[in-house]
């Protein structure tokens, strides 16, 4: 017989992986050190959404840290692994409400923009002090927008992921 907490880190793992996935389709843009588009962003937000902060959190810190170390992007994960945790944690803990996890559209659109915000400040402080400088970093600023603007797809698939059976 299964355990509850057995079940949810299957489904943790799962998000990982989903997450991972999702981040490696993806398009180089040249802008920056960074510049890297992909999906992984709306993928974060819809599983922080949907099913919450913790799941958020974690499976956006894990599965993006775990692309930017196999994928050549070492330098990058430090920054990846907090900045991905605080806006999973956010977006999920925002879209919370008393009618349940993200089913209040207006909490999901601040939760996104509150979460978007996060990436692209985060990312922007990573990068400023540990790859470029404060002016050069500026030029991902563009790319990481370009994420949250394709995460917003995030919003419209909600309704056609499954809920969890967490066994309680």
């Amino acid at each position: 017989m299964e355990t509850t907490e057995t079940r949810k880190m299957v489904y943790m793992a799962m998000f990982i992986a989903m997450v991972f996935v999702a981040t490696n389709i993806r398009v180089h843009l040249p802008l920056g050190a960074g510049g890297l588009v992909h999906i992984g962003t709306l993928m974060m937000f819809a599983i922080a959404l949907k099913y919450g902060k913790h799941y958020g959190a974690i499976s956006a810190a894990i599965g993006m840290t775990l692309f930017d170390v196999v994928m050549g992007w070492g330098a990058w994960a430090p920054g990846t692994f907090v900045v991905r945790l605080a806006a999973g944690y956010a977006v999920g803990f925002l879209a919370e409400s008393k009618n349940g996890q993200g089913l209040v559209m207006w909490r999901n659109v601040m939760a996104i923009a509150v979460g978007g915000l996060v990436i692209v400040s985060g990312y922007y402080v990573f990068e400023a002090i540990f790859i470029t400088t404060f002016f050069g970093a500026l030029a991902s600023i563009p790319g990481n927008l370009m994420q949250i603007v394709i995460g917003c797809f995030g919003l419209f698939i909600l309704d056609s992921l499954p809920k969890l059976e967490t066994g309680t």
